[in-house]
This record gives C-alpha cells, structure tokens and sequence, in this order.
C-alpha cells in the first residue's frame, strides 16, 4: 500500500478497481433506516456462516440475509472474488471484493472537512501478510468528493484521518487488498448535509448497524 500526498483523488491501477471503489454508492438506498426490533427477537435471530468460493475468507450473516457471489473485480493477476449480502429484503447492504490492488494519493482538501469515527472495533483474527492492523470503523466525512455528506462501515486497515477521503480498503495477501463495506442508507437521498449526518449518528441504535457490525467484524482468514 502507498499512500502519497501528491494529488486530490482516490487511485487505481486499472478501471476494475475505480468501479469497485465507486460501487460503495451502490450500497446505499433510499429506503427508510428500519426501527430496532425487541430486544427477545434479536437474541433469538439464526445466523449462517460463508466461504468464499476461493476459500480464503469466511463471515457470518444472519440466516434471512442473502450472499450473492458476482463477478470478480479483482487486479491482481492471482485472483481474487467479488460477492454482495442482501438483507432479508433484497436491499443490498454490503459488499466484499478481494484481488485489489490500490494506491491512494492526496492532498489536504480545499475546504474545512469535517471526520467523524462513530465507532471503532479492533480485528484481530483477520490476518494480513503485510503485518497491517485491521479494523471496523464506522464513520462520516463531510463533505466527501462531490456530496456534502457520506458515512460508511467497512474494513480499514490501520488509521485514517479522512483528508483523502473514505478509502474504504483492508490489505489482505502480500500484494494485495479488498473492501468488505457498504453506506449508510439515507432515507432522503437528496436531504441536507446536517439531516443525513443526524442520521447517520443514530443508525447504531438500529438491529440493522448492530447486525452490520457483527457481519463485518466476524470476516476472518479461512485457509
């Protein structure tokens, strides 16, 4: 991984990488953030496990979710997979891409920008081969590229301040990465700065960010 302080944007080695970074977007949805269920009804919840089809990486995810494989937007030449988790809805709510190899370079932006960490939860069991620390992180930045406002959940790989933006991207093999990510889903997609970041602050009071977190959290080495 390098990281350059030397121009305002986000970098990729090839276009299969700049869609799979633009495909956070993709994650997101109009629909209303769902109120918590009772406490009896969460506990009680089924919950499966996944594999990768290249057997790398496993998570949970709770049993009424769906785990789509798709394909791989992987550039590295040693491969990689691509899959997408749908809540019991169908609303796609994240997605995890591996294979990817990425750089990202930067300046401090041209305006205040305001990053916000709304929590933080440390990953331990996810192994990387170029020895980086890896976390959750659940976070804001505003504004972000050409929206006044962005949260998103994902796996990160060491600190970030956010004046590069939300790289959200984990380091995984020795020459390579992925993102297990996925937006905060605004209700109003054109609403205001300040309504989307109220929001997106109480989203971890939501089953759905708790279910989230421990889906993201749970991703681990399977070999």
């Amino acid at each position: 991984m390098g990281y350059r302080n030397t121009a305002r944007r986000v970098t990729a080695r090839n276009t299969l990488l700049a869609g799979a970074l633009l495909l956070l977007a993709g994650t997101s949805s109009c629909a209303q953030v769902p109120d918590p269920p009772s406490s009896s009804s969460a506990t009680s919840r089924p919950w499966s496990g996944y594999t990768t089809a290249d057997g790398s990486l496993s998570f949970e995810h709770p049993q009424d979710w769906k785990v789509t494989e798709l394909p791989a937007l992987a550039n590295d030449p040693a491969g990689g997979i691509s899959v997408e988790v749908a809540e019991g809805s169908g609303r796609v709510v994240a997605r995890l891409d591996t294979g990817i190899i990425a750089d990202l370079s930067c300046t401090a932006p041209a305006g205040a920008a305001s990053y916000t960490e709304y929590e933080s939860v440390p990953m331990p069991e996810l192994d990387s081969a170029q020895g980086s620390e890896q976390r959750f992180v659940y976070r804001s930045l505003a504004p972000s590229g050409t929206r006044s406002a962005q949260a998103t959940y994902a796996v990160v790989s060491g600190r970030q301040d956010g004046n590069c933006g939300l790289f959200d991207f984990f380091t995984l093999t020795e020459t390579s990465g992925g993102r297990f990510a996925g937006e905060y889903p605004a209700a109003d997609a054109q609403s205001d700065a300040r309504s989307y970041l109220d929001g997106a602050a109480r989203y971890p009071d939501t089953q759905e960010y708790r279910d989230l977190r421990r889906m993201l959290t749970s991703l681990r080495n399977a070999g």
